[in-house]
C-alpha cells in the first residue's frame, strides 16, 4: 500500500510563508502538555486506591480515558519518531486511529461520570433509586469503551481502504481525509452537550436543597463539582465545534495546529480539577493518621 507522509513542517499547495505551519515551539508545547496530562492521570489513578475516600468505576474510567487520550498523541514521541519526516506506515496508521478514537472516548467517559453523579444526587435527595439503575450502571461503564472501539476500527478501515493513505504530521500522524475528523468532532459535541444539560438539572436539584448544602459537606462538594463540570464541558464543546468547522476548511493546517494546543490543555485541566481533591493529596502524607471517610458521591 502506497502512502505519503508530509514532513514535520507542513506546506500548503502554495509556498506562501503565511501558509507554513512550523511545529517547533507549538510541537514542544503540545508534547509538554500531553506529557503533563499523562503523568498526572497515571499518578491520580495510582493514588486513588490508597485514598480514604472510595470512588466509583466511572471516576476511574474518566482518568483512564485521559491517559489513553494523552498516550495516543504521544505515540510518535515514545517511538522516537517525532522528528522523522517519514515514520513507519503501521505506526502512523495506528496513531491516527487512536487520536480519532481518544476524544470520543474521553467525552463519553465524562458524560458517564456526570450521569453517575446525577444518579447519586437523585438518590441522596429523594431516597429513591433510579428505575433500571443496574442496567444504566452497566451501560455507563461499558459505553466509553464501545465508542472507542467503534471509532478506532472505523479509522483503521478508512486508512486501509484508501488506495493511497496520505498522512500529515506536526507532532503526531493524522489521515489527510476529513471523514474521521468530522466523525470525531461530531461525537465529542454529541456527548458533551448532554453533560451541560445534566449539569443544569443537577444544579437545579441541589439549589432546591440549599439548606442541606449548608450543613452537609458532601453536598457542598457535589455542588462545586457541578459548577466545575459545567465549565469543563463548555470548553470541550467549544473545542469540538471549532475542530468540526476547521476540518471543513481547505486552509486548515494552521487552525488545527493552534487548536491542538487548546485540546492538549484539557487533560491537564482534568487532572488539576478532579485529581487534586483533599483526600488524594493527603494520601501522599501516608505517615499521618487518617480518618476513614464515606464513599465519594462521584
Amino acid at each position: 500500500m502506497a502512502f505519503q507522509l508530509r514532513s514535520t513542517v507542513i506546506y500548503e499547495a502554495q509556498t506562501d510563508p503565511e501558509h507554513l505551519v512550523d511545529p517547533g515551539v507549538r510541537g514542544s508545547i503540545f508534547l509538554a502538555l500531553q506529557l503533563i496530562g499523562l503523568i498526572g492521570s497515571v499518578v491520580v489513578l495510582l493514588t486513588a486506591p490508597f485514598s480514604s475516600v472510595g470512588r466509583q468505576m466511572t471516576w476511574y474510567n474518566f482518568f483512564i480515558s485521559w491517559m489513553v487520550f494523552c498516550t495516543s498523541y504521544l505515540l510518535l514521541f515514545f517511538a522516537g519518531q517525532d522528528h522523522n519526516p517519514e515514520p513507519p506506515f503501521a505506526l502512523c496508521l495506528t496513531q491516527s486511529s487512536l487520536t480519532y478514537a481518544a476524544p470520543p472516548f474521553a467525552s463519553s467517559a465524562t458524560l458517564c461520570l456526570v450521569v453517575q453523579l446525577y444518579f447519586n444526587v437523585y438518590t441522596s435527595l429523594t431516597g429513591k433509586r433510579i428505575k433500571g439503575e443496574r442496567f444504566w450502571n452497566l451501560m455507563i461503564l461499558i459505553l466509553p469503551y464501545v465508542i472507542f472501539a467503534i471509532v478506532m476500527i472505523e479509522s483503521l478501515v478508512v486508512g486501509l481502504l484508501l488506495k493511497e493513505s496520505h498522512f500529515s504530521t506536526i507532532s503526531y500522524c493524522s489521515l489527510e481525509t476529513v471523514v474521521p475528523g468530522r466523525l470525531t468532532a461530531a461525537l465529542v459535541v454529541l456527548f458533551i452537550v448532554p453533560v451541560l444539560v445534566l449539569n443544569v438539572i443537577i444544579y437545579r436539584r441541589l439549589k432546591k436543597c440549599s439548606s442541606v448544602l449548608r450543613t452537609a459537606r458532601a453536598f457542598r462538594t457535589m455542588f462545586i463539582r457541578v459548577t466545575i463540570f459545567s465549565a469543563f464541558g463548555l470548553i470541550s464543546v467549544v473545542a469540538g465545534l471549532l475542530f468540526f468547522f476547521v476540518v471543513f476548511m481547505e486552509d486548515s493546517d494552521n487552525g488545527l495546529a493552534d487548536l491542538d494546543i487548546v485540546l492538549a490543555c484539557i487533560p491537564t485541566a482534568a487532572v488539576l480539577i478532579f485529581g487534586t481533591h483533599e483526600d488524594l493529596l493527603k494520601t501522599w502524607l501516608f505517615w499521618k493518621k487518617r480518618k476513614v471517610s464515606p464513599a465519594s458521591p462521584a
